[in-house]
């Protein structure tokens, strides 16, 4: 069978490269395998990035293998283009006394612009790549490197560094991407990072192959 192993992907945004990626294997021109080895089932982000990979060569039908476990296991992936409308869900007391309104705002414009370039489907790297382009148009203030502080009274501990940005010091954002729909665990992390970081408000945006979801999510 004719292969090609570790074909180069690029993805760009507004005529800006904003990601290289390395497909496994591509076979007979039809097939995207992507080998992976670790110790558990495959998880959200596999699926994205195999999602990924079959956009930008625009195949439809990918192979997920996981020599990771006792026995070799595959997953068989159709990527299929069509879209369904997002969906929102807002804490009811999110908007109350909130003072960032217009930030808030500007960053739900942001998300939107990024979702109507891109579409779902792609890996949760690429939409922050194009969320960065955005964001930095519209001169909006964040914070990459959001740092948890950890307390113990026997031993000290380390800040622990967390994958959401912190916008314009008032809320945090988490940019997401997986195959279904959003896990519960999402939310438990979010709220658990603004009571460590004594804010209130967070905002998530999750592309999975159909939709883009917000999510804004208020911890009194």
């Amino acid at each position: 069978m004719k292969a090609k192993y570790k074909v180069p992907l690029q993805a760009f945004y507004r005529n800006q490269k904003i990601a290289d990626f390395e497909a496994d294997e591509i076979v007979e021109d039809c097939i995207v395998v992507e080998a992976k080895a670790i110790q558990t089932d495959f998880v959200p982000e596999n699926y994205a990035q195999l999602f990924t990979y079959l956009k930008l060569t625009k195949l439809r039908l990918g192979l997920l293998v996981n020599f990771g476990l006792i026995k070799a296991k595959s997953k068989r992936v159709i990527f299929d283009e069509a879209r369904k409308s997002g969906t929102e869900s807002w804490d009811r007391e999110f908007r109350l006394n909130f003072s960032r309104k217009q930030t808030l705002d500007l960053v739900l414009d942001s998300i939107r612009a990024v979702d109507q370039e891109l579409g779902p489907g792609f890996h949760s790297k690429l939409y922050k790549a194009a969320l960065k382009i955005e964001l930095g148009e519209k001169q909006i203030n964040y914070e990459e490197n959001v740092l948890i502080p950890l307390e113990s009274q026997r031993v000290q501990v380390d800040p622990m560094e967390i994958d959401f940005w912190l916008v314009d010091g008032a809320f945090l954002l988490a940019v997401l991407a997986g195959k279904d729909d959003m896990r519960k665990y999402d939310v438990y992390r979010m709220r658990s990072y603004l009571k460590h970081l004594k804010l209130n408000h967070g905002l998530i945006a999750y592309w999975n192959v159909k939709t883009l979801q917000l999510y804004g999510i208020y911890q009194p």
